[in-house]
């Protein structure tokens, strides 16, 4: 794997951006835009593409770290499920997508296997804490590198979490609006980078960003067209169901 680093502000190394092309692209949901986003099939594509980083969304439910972007799961079968109201058992009996079950975070890493950078999005509350429990096991048991760890969230209160229990780890601030003073807010968690949404990126932003020192991702960017779009404004990266538009 390719060494893809962030630098801090104190020249620290921290995650994720080619120290040689300064551009990153990260599959959005692992490969979204050939499998179900989320499952182990898109995981599986977007490494098989040259995916150097892979973006999953994270719900603490049941005491398990799952893998899914909504607790609303629209089973072909069962219609409209709350996750939340149900047993472990019975969450693993859905169809999150060509009959793809939702994996969990453990299920997922193994697929990836230390081969990409990892960006967890902190989906619903009181998820930071166990995130940050399985990256110390991981780091600690599996030798996992701490670099492979990049934790992002629209939750200001999850990202302040995450930074108390861990404060080394990279974080994200994202954001989808334009009345949100991200400045303050990424520097009250120390975050390295927001994630803006597209609807709201202009040269603007980007530039007050970086004249803050943090990186700016942009979510969701497809095409290649709208991928070179992004890089020529300045932007440091996208998020991207097709990984291989940025290869």
């Amino acid at each position: 794997m390719r060494n893809v680093l962030l630098y801090t502000e104190k020249g620290k190394i921290c995650h994720m951006f080619d120290s040689h092309s300064h551009f990153l692209c990260i599959a959005h949901r692992g490969a979204s835009g050939h499998e179900p986003g989320n499952t182990i099939p898109a995981i599986r594509k977007a490494l098989e593409l040259g995916a150097r980083a892979i973006e999953l969304d994270i719900h603490y439910i049941q005491n398990e770290l799952l893998v899914t972007h909504d607790t609303l799961i629209h089973d072909p079968a069962k219609g409209i499920v709350d996750i939340t109201r149900c047993s472990i058992e019975a969450i693993r009996t859905l169809d999150a997508g060509k009959g793809q079950p939702i994996p969990t975070l453990e299920e997922v890493l193994s697929v990836v296997n230390a081969g990409a950078y990892v960006n967890l999005e902190l989906k619903g509350r009181g998820t930071a804490r166990p995130v940050c429990d399985l990256i110390r096991r991981y780091t600690r048991e599996k030798h996992w590198p701490e670099d492979l760890f990049v934790l992002s969230s629209f939750d200001i209160q999850e990202l302040e979490t995450a930074r108390s229990i861990y404060p080394d780890v990279c974080l994200g601030l994202l954001i989808d609006r334009r009345d949100i003073d991200f400045v303050r807010l990424a520097a009250r968690v120390r975050a390295r980078f927001i994630g803006a949404a597209l609807t709201i990126t202009d040269p603007a932003l980007i530039k007050t960003s970086h004249d803050n020192e943090v990186k700016v991702l942009v979510f969701t960017v497809n095409g290649r067209l709208n991928i070179r779009r992004i890089k020529s404004m300045g932007a440091d990266g996208v998020f991207t169901d097709f990984p291989e538009h940025c290869i």
